[in-house]
């Protein structure tokens, strides 16, 4: 079999790396950069427009970005620059050898960014846990996740560490989602009107959906002393609103205990906390 000899530098540049295709090829990227900008804003603006569809909308770009970039260099190597087939094919191993020696950890990344953008597991203005990083999901690219957290900070992963680590998924494509709401107040206090309170502080919240089912749950707990928690489960009608509709029901709680003479120097030990389910 005869062996498929690489051309030599000076020779492959004149005959494939010429001014004209250097020239044509960085046509093509900044064309191809300029219409995804155009598209992303052109998608910001219709999310924007029909924010009930805002997540649908949002979750296009990462894929459409990918197959463009992919039919870019496709271009570029095939039409533009169009070398013979041999060269190809000993350029690229030799260019997938020389990379995957010197940068797994990239390859590795952008290999789980492809697994990601096709698999889904979470979309682009999704709410998902990774490690201690809670947040909405603003950007997912070939080598990183971007979160935005509930303090505007901007958190970004290696693609790797998504993949292979648990993610929690709190919404999975929906604009609503289950909030929780836990209080707990002394053994001894009446059950059946505080899990009316309860249950009336979630839905007369103009934040909560509706349609969407509320349950007051009620169990022992034991602090030093009997008591009895209460957990409150309800959706939000917009998940960036989660922390909002929090806030609101356990303000009408504490507000209604108040007002039933439960006042919290003789609550003891009663605490009120919010927060998102953790499965």
């Amino acid at each position: 079999m005869k062996d498929i000899q690489l051309p030599e530098l000076p020779q492959f540049v004149e005959q494939y790396l010429s001014r004209d295709r250097l020239v044509m090829s960085l046509m093509v990227i900044v064309v191809t950069a300029a219409g995804l900008w155009v598209l992303r804003r052109a998608l910001q603006t219709l999310a924007n427009r029909f924010s009930r569809y805002r997540l649908l909308i949002s979750g296009i770009y990462p894929v459409l970005r990918l197959l463009t970039w992919i039919g870019a260099f496709a271009y570029i190597v095939f039409v533009v620059i169009h070398p013979p087939l041999n060269t190809l094919l000993t350029i690229s191993a030799s260019a997938g050898l020389a990379i995957g020696l010197g940068s797994q950890d990239l390859v590795r990344n952008i290999v789980a960014g492809i697994l990601i953008l096709f698999e889904r597991p979470f979309h682009v203005g999704d709410m998902i846990q990774v490690g201690e990083h809670y947040g909405e999901v603003v950007n997912i690219g070939l080598r990183s996740v971007q979160l935005r957290t509930f303090d505007d900070s901007v958190v970004t992963f290696p693609n790797s560490l998504v993949q292979t680590g648990s993610v929690s998924n709190s919404n999975t494509g929906q604009l609503n989602e289950m909030v929780v709401v836990r209080f707990v107040l002394p053994a001894s206090i009446p059950i059946a009107p505080i899990k009316q309170i309860a249950w009336e502080s979630a839905a007369c919240s103009p934040y909560v959906q509706l349609d969407k089912p509320i349950t007051v749950l009620v169990e022992d707990h034991f602090d030093f002393t009997f008591l009895t928690r209460f957990t409150i489960k309800a959706y939000v009608h917009e998940i960036r609103l989660e922390r909002v509709l929090a806030s609101d029901i356990s303000e009408r709680v504490k507000t209604a205990l108040l007002d039933r003479g439960i006042k919290p120097d003789t609550i003891g030990s009663a605490k009120i906390n919010a927060g998102i389910p953790s499965s």
